[in-house]
């Protein structure tokens, strides 16, 4: 099929791309977490050792496969060699407004993010970001380099607040990835993104190792 993942645009920047800064925007339960895991273990990440950040390490130990590692965000960014490996790992931040929300600007941690992602390409590292809203996001992170962005289906009220530079790009996201669904029943359609740095619907199939048990990994914890 035209949009499964090996067939996109997408997957030809990628195939020899040594950093970058991936986003799966949307509403809760659409399926931002499972299409992150979808690439993640797809032929384009399957070298790379999987950093989970702040995730909790027996949910690590129990539900993903030996690639994936449970890792706290450095208090001290020198100390980010130590914790993330350059060329090797994938760093995986789920819910982003954790680490980098809008309203947070001026914190320490906030800005320890942007410089990390701001040296990412130094360090070939790919960063692996989901959030509800680009709004929620603080701006400046979306200015590092190499920014690729996978929106799922976003709700009307959250569309109301969304930034205005991404809510056409949503709606068109919204319209495609609703089109998908009806289209292909046979399909699992959490499978479905819509990737507005190259304006193409993408299917990624999901993992094997995948259950519902991983979109809540921070269930009863507060990371």
């Amino acid at each position: 099929m035209s949009f499964n993942l090996e067939n996109s645009r997408l997957y030809r920047r990628l195939r020899y791309a040594k950093h970058g800064v991936i986003i799966f925007v949307g509403t809760g339960q659409w399926g931002k977490t499972v299409s992150m895991h979808a690439l993640l273990n797809s032929p384009l990440f399957a070298s790379r050792s999987k950093a989970m950040v702040n995730y909790p390490k027996k949910f690590v130990t129990d539900y993903l496969p030996p690639e994936y590692r449970a890792c706290r965000w450095p208090e001290d960014l020198q100390d980010f060699p130590k914790i993330f490996k350059p060329s090797r790992d994938c760093v995986v931040i789920d819910d982003a407004v954790f680490f980098a929300g809008a309203r947070d600007h001026a914190t320490k941690g906030n800005k320890d993010v942007q410089k990390m992602l701001t040296i990412a390409s130094h360090n070939e590292l790919f960063f692996f970001l989901t959030i509800q809203s680009m709004g929620l996001l603080d701006f400046s992170l979306l200015q590092s380099q190499d920014v690729y962005i996978f929106h799922k289906n976003m709700d009307v009220l959250s569309m109301q607040f969304e930034r205005p530079e991404f809510r056409s790009k949503q709606l068109i996201a919204n319209l495609r990835l609703d089109s998908a669904r009806d289209e292909y029943p046979e399909l699992e359609p959490k499978g479905f993104s819509y990737c507005s740095t190259t304006y193409e619907l993408i299917y990624n199939s999901l993992p094997s190792y995948w259950s519902p048990r991983l979109s809540k990994p921070f269930y009863g914890v507060v990371p």
